[in-house]
């Protein structure tokens, strides 16, 4: 399945949020909150984990993803024969990462008193843990 983009000439999107679940801790009003934060895994090359602490303040996991979700989303045409070709190439990549450790750092970060949070503030803070994990860790990435 190939996703389109704005730009699929230059296409970055390829991360992901996730959705964990300890987000049963928020209340109801909290969770609608981070509907518009969702997009917020196309719009940059990161994973995001978003969850809740057992008081209901948001939980953000950041980390840069993966190169081969990047080709399946932009590159890859779906067929059998590449869906078995990505197969495998992720679950070597996964194994390296099981001997060896993950490659890139994941940044955590509380955010605490949600309730207080306007609606449209709340992907705001959420973006700028992700801009501020792609900035401390940008010599990372270029290497």
């Amino acid at each position: 399945m190939k996703i389109n983009s704005i730009n699929n000439s230059n296409s970055i999107n390829f991360g992901i949020t996730y959705l964990k679940p300890s987000l049963r801790f928020m209340s109801p009003e909290n969770r609608q909150k981070l509907v518009p934060s969702y997009a917020l895994g196309q719009l940059y090359p990161n994973d995001i984990y978003l969850g809740a602490t057992k008081k209901g303040d948001l939980t953000v996991e950041v980390t840069r993803s993966s190169l081969y979700d990047y080709l399946l989303v932009n590159k890859f045409e779906t067929n059998p024969k590449n869906k078995e070709i990505y197969l495998a190439a992720r679950s070597l990549d996964k194994a390296w990462q099981n001997v060896h450790g993950r490659k890139y750092p994941v940044q955590k970060a509380v955010i605490e008193y949600v309730d207080y949070i306007p609606d449209d503030m709340l992907t705001h803070y959420i973006a700028s843990e992700v801009e501020d994990y792609n900035k401390k860790y940008e010599k990372l990435f270029t290497n």
